[in-house]
C-alpha cells in the first residue's frame, strides 16, 4: 500500500524559514518514497506479464523488512531513474534496458531484507550496476544474473561467479564499489557508476582515480567541519537528507559547477570545489534546491499560468517565477552560510553582504509578481522574515557599498542582455 501524504503545517512553516530540521527532512523523504513506489508500479505495468516475478520479489522484501526496503527504494538515484522511466512511459518510448533496471533495484532490496531471489540485471557500459553498492564488471555481456541468498549477492557472468563483498565498499577483482565519503555524523556515496546519474548541465565524470577520490574525501571532511562547527542546524538537516554526490566532468577548469535534479531528492552533481568553504556553501546551496523541489511535490507555491519573466540577481537571463523562487530559496541558505563563516573564512563578509542583497532583490520581485498561491504567499512571508534578519546583521560599510555596486552591475548587465 502506498501512503497518501499531506504536508504538516509545522513542517511547511519550518521549511519557509529557509531551514527545516531533521524532522522536516524525514517528512519530505517519506513522501519521496511513495512517489518512487508509484513510478515503480507504473514501470512494472510495462513488462509483458506485469512484472510478476519482480513484483513478487519487491513485495516479499517489503513485507519482511519494511524499513530496509524503504531505504533502498527511497534512494535518490532511484528517484532519478524512476522519473526518467516514468516520463518515457508517458511518451511511449521506454527502452527495455531502462525498464529492466528495476531488476537491479529489486535484488538490492531483497538482499537488504534477507529475501532470496534471482534476476537479470542489464549491463551499462560494461558494468551491471547494483544501485547504491557498486558494479559487477561484465564486459560485453548484455545482462548479468544476480542472486540474493541469505542477505548476500552473487553475480554470475561469462567470467564466472562473484560474491559482492559483505562491505560493498571493499574493492575485489571484478567489483567496482561506490566510494564513500564519511565524516562525523554523515556518510555519503560518491557515485561515479550509476547509469542514471546524468541529467545535469555537464556530463557526469567517469570513474575517479584513487588519488581523485582522496582529494574529494579530504575536501569534504574540511567542508563538513566548517558546517558542523559554524552551522550545526544546517549540518543536521543535510545529514538527515543528503545521501549521494555525483562528480561531474570538469569541462571548464576556470569554473566550478553544481546542480540538483528536480526529482532526485538527496543527491546533487558537482565538480570538486576549489576550497573547503566553497564546498560547504555548495552543500547548503544544492540541498536547499532539493528541499524546495520535494516540498513542491506536496504543495503548489506559484501560479503555473504566470508567463512573467523576472530578474534573478545572480544571472543575466530572465527567469520564470518558479525558477526565481528556487534561486531565492537557495540563496537564503547561501547568505546564511556566509554569515556564519565570517570568522574562519576571510572572504565570507563580502560574500554575505552580496548574497543577502541578492535574496532581498529576488524576494521583492516574487512578492510583487501577483502570481503566488495562498501557500506561496505564506511561504514567501516566512522567507521575508529570514531575509530581514539577514539584512539587519551589521557588516562593514565598505562591504555593504561594494555589494550594492555589484548588484547594480549585475542588473545593468541583465538589462543590456534583455533589452529586446
Amino acid at each position: 500500500m502506498i501512503d497518501v501524504h499531506q504536508l504538516r503545517r509545522a513542517t511547511f512553516e519550518q521549511l519557509a524559514t529557509g531551514l527545516g530540521g531533521p524532522q522536516a527532512i524525514h517528512d519530505l523523504r517519506e513522501a519521496q518514497v511513495s512517489k518512487h513506489l508509484l513510478l515503480i508500479r507504473l514501470v512494472l505495468e510495462q513488462f509483458p506479464d506485469g512484472g510478476a516475478a519482480l513484483r513478487e520479489l519487491l513485495e516479499r522484501s517489503r513485507a519482511v523488512a519494511p524499513a530496509r526496503f524503504r531505504t533502498v527504494v527511497g534512494a535518490p538515484l532511484v528517484g532519478g531513474w524512476s522519473a526518467i522511466a516514468g516520463r518515457a512511459v508517458t511518451q511511449d518510448v521506454l527502452a527495455e534496458a531502462d525498464r529492466d533496471h528495476l531488476a537491479a533495484i529489486a535484488v538490492v532490496a531483497a538482499a537488504a531484507a534477507g529475501v532470496d531471489g534471482s534476476v537479470q540485471v542489464p549491463v551499462h557500459e560494461s558494468g551491471a550496476v547494483l544501485p547504491g553498492l557498486g558494479a559487477v564488471e561484465a564486459g560485453d555481456a548484455p545482462t548479468v544474473t544476480v542472486t540474493s541468498s541469505n542477505g548476500r549477492l552473487l553475480a554470475t557472468t561469462g567470467r564466472g561467479g562473484l560474491e559482492v563483498p559483505a562491505d560493498p565498499s571493499d574493492e575485489v577483482p571484478g567489483w567496482l564499489p561506490v566510494r564513500r565519503m564519511a565524516a562525523p555524523g554523515i556518510d555519503l556515496g560518491l557515485d561515479d557508476l550509476h547509469p542514471y546519474r546524468h541529467g545535469y548541465h555537464v556530463p557526469p565524470a567517469t570513474r575517479l582515480s584513487a588519488a581523485e577520490v582522496e582529494q574529494w574525501r579530504q575536501m569534504f571532511a574540511e567542508a563538513w567541519a566548517l558546517l558542523t562547527g559554524n552551522l550545526p542546524e544546517r549540518a543536521a538537516e543535510i545529514a538527515a537528507g543528503l545521501e549521494t554526490l555525483v562528480p561531474l566532468a570538469q569541462t571548464d577548469p576556470r569554473a566550478a559547477r553544481s546542480a540538483t535534479l528536480r526529482h532526485a531528492f538527496g543527491v546533487f552533481g558537482l565538480t570538486l570545489p576549489p576550497t573547503p568553504h566553497d564546498f560547504a556553501v555548495t552543500l547548503v546551496h544544492e540541498f536547499q534546491h532539493s528541499k524546495l523541489s520535494a516540498l513542491l511535490d506536496l504543495t503548489r507555491l506559484t501560479d503555473p499560468a504566470d508567463e512573467g519573466r523576472y530578474f534573478a540577481p545572480w544571472r543575466t537571463d530572465p527567469r520564470p517565477l518558479a525558477g526565481l523562487l528556487q534561486g531565492v530559496y537557495a540563496f537564503v541558505g547561501v547568505a546564511d552560510t556566509w554569515r556564519a563563516l565570517q570568522g574562519p573564512v576571510a572572504v565570507a563578509t563580502a560574500r554575505f553582504a552580496e548574497a543577502r542583497l541578492q535574496v532581498d532583490r529576488g524576494l521583492t520581485a516574487i512578492e510583487e509578481s501577483g502570481a503566488l498561491t495562498r501557500d506561496g504567499e505564506d511561504f514567501v512571508a516566512g522567507l521575508r522574515r529570514t531575509a530581514d534578519r539577514l539584512l539587519a546583521e551589521s557588516v562593514p560599510a565598505e562591504a555593504d557599498t561594494a555589494a550594492k555596486a555589484t548588484l547594480a552591475h549585475i542588473y545593468d548587465a541583465w538589462r543590456e542582455h534583455n533589452r529586446a
